[in-house]
């Protein structure tokens, strides 16, 4: 288990990559462009496109080789890796904001959650379907008011532990359980699936564009160091020119 860690998170915004996302697919393989043209939306589309684009060209800038050289492998529940590289990384998107996280010594996940209003129900009757018995009730002690901002605090910090582990929502959320409050850090409180985890892997909430919430988990014993950059455009990648 690495005591300390260094962290690089590069901050995109899709909405500004939208226009150039159609010709970044000459460097997606195959499968990712197959994937690409089943999404019913062009929105959905043109986000996966620029999401995969930019995190290959992240990747090969670190390798050293162009982002169609850039081979994926993938977990059991499709967490996508590097079989012949130590770099690790996660992505993850959520309305127009992305997040791609990257390191050489640590395995990581990483969330993104656009804040919105609930639709029907209060956020707390969701969370009472999905949620622990401890995070219910913290998340119930809190004025409704903050319930929203709470909710999405405590679900990116939930979904990025999984994602750390490469589960996806397959171990249920209920078997965890991190703090709720918004405006407290981030914490691993306790996990019956895994009861190591606590004080060999950490929670981390990370800076968002406003009405957004990001966590990251790091599987790490002690500091972890978190380099934030945010990427504007494609000009960062010399390998997008005819772009």
């Amino acid at each position: 288990m690495i005591s300390s860690v260094s962290v690089d998170i590069c901050r995109l915004s899709l909405a500004e990559l939208a226009d150039c996302a159609p010709a970044l697919r000459w460097c997606l393989s195959d499968s990712e462009n197959e994937r690409a043209d089943r999404f019913v939306f062009e929105r959905d589309r043109t986000r996966f496109i620029a999401c995969r684009a930019i995190l290959r060209g992240i990747i090969a800038q670190n390798l050293n080789i162009g982002p169609a050289d850039v081979v994926f492998a993938y977990g059991e529940k499709g967490k996508p890796f590097l079989e012949d590289h130590s770099l690790f990384f996660n992505l993850s998107h959520s309305h127009n904001e992305a997040c791609i996280a990257l390191s050489a010594s640590a395995t990581l996940g990483i969330d993104v959650e656009h804040i919105r209003p609930p639709t029907r129900n209060r956020w707390i009757d969701l969370a009472q379907r999905f949620f622990s018995v401890a995070e219910i009730q913290a998340l119930s002690d809190l004025p409704q008011r903050l319930q929203s901002k709470a909710f999405f605090a405590c679900w990116a910090r939930k979904e990025a532990y999984l994602k750390l582990h490469g589960l996806g929502l397959s171990l249920p959320l209920d078997q965890f359980s991190v703090n709720v409050d918004p405006d407290a850090p981030a914490k691993l409180c306790s996990t019956e699936w895994r009861p190591e985890d606590i004080g060999q892997s950490v929670l981390y909430d990370l800076p968002t564009s406003p009405g957004y919430r990001s966590a990251i988990a790091v599987a790490a014993t002690g500091s972890v160091t978190i380099n934030d950059t945010v990427i504007s455009g494609i000009e960062s990648f010399p390998f997008f020119e005819k772009v």
